[in-house]
């Protein structure tokens, strides 16, 4: 058979062989969706604050009641933490005022230990809060009643002869208003800025507490060799200061 064609009009010609013989047009590629994300990437574990559509959105009911449970055990749980605190900071206080009663140690050794082992105490205890926001405060209050203690009794608005006696030098309220004051305060600064976020606030109060309160008695039984500049302090009591304050900031 033949298939040939002819034409005497030159351009049917040339259209009739190109639609005889050319290559048919390459398969139209099929419509390709985007895949989406795997949907645990959109995953949060913090419950949206903010949507958009307000009426559509509804926080789920047992969330929120989980949400309300662990807030009040962690409050409780600080509230007690606080109290036993308290607790034990009076008991400590009670301790050294009753062995400086029975002359086991002198008023002055019994003041510097005190000094020493609140504030270490103190940073001890942080662990055993909760770990919400509000932890802070709760064991800021301990330093804070202290505070407000010593500046009653500091102005002479009350009479404690029992606290003038064990934190004071030489039995006058006005000391209160100066370093047992700045103690507290730091006390209190050193939870509220710091916590258990960065090491900063246990740093300080290791050079603190530990520091001071060893550098005075050390200075004050083998301090015989002063400082050239400052007289009133010795190279034993400085050396003690860095050495302890060091050990106990990072212990």
């Amino acid at each position: 058979m033949n298939l040939s064609l002819s034409f005497t009009n030159p351009i049917l010609n040339r259209h009739v062989y190109s639609a005889a013989f050319s290559p048919p047009p390459p398969p139209t590629p099929p419509l390709s969706l985007p895949i989406p994300p795997p949907r645990f990437l959109f995953l949060s574990p913090r419950t949206p604050t903010t949507s958009r559509f307000y009426i559509l959105y509804r926080v789920p009911q047992r969330a929120t009641a989980l949400s309300a449970t662990a807030t009040t055990a962690s409050i409780f749980r600080d509230i007690a933490a606080s109290a036993a605190v308290f607790a034990g900071a009076y008991a400590l206080v009670f301790t050294f005022d009753i062995l400086t009663q029975k002359e086991i140690i002198q008023q002055s050794l019994s003041r510097k230990l005190v000094h020493i082992s609140s504030g270490i105490l103190f940073a001890i205890s942080w662990p055993i809060f909760s770990n919400s926001v509000e932890a802070r405060f709760f064991a800021s209050l301990v330093p804070l009643v202290n505070c407000i203690r010593l500046v009653i009794h500091g102005l002479s608005l009350a009479d404690d002869e029992s606290l003038i006696k064990s934190v004071t030098r030489e039995g006058n309220p006005k000391e209160l208003l100066r370093g047992p004051l700045y103690y507290v305060v730091m006390l209190m600064l050193c939870a509220v800025l710091f916590w258990r976020e960065s090491p900063v606030g246990v740093i300080s109060l290791g050079m603190m507490c530990g520091g001071d309160g060893v550098a005075d008695i050390m200075g004050r039984k083998f301090g015989s060799s002063k400082i050239p500049y400052n007289q009133m302090k010795s190279w034993v009591g400085s050396i003690s200061m860095f050495v302890s304050g060091f050990l106990i900031s990072i212990g």
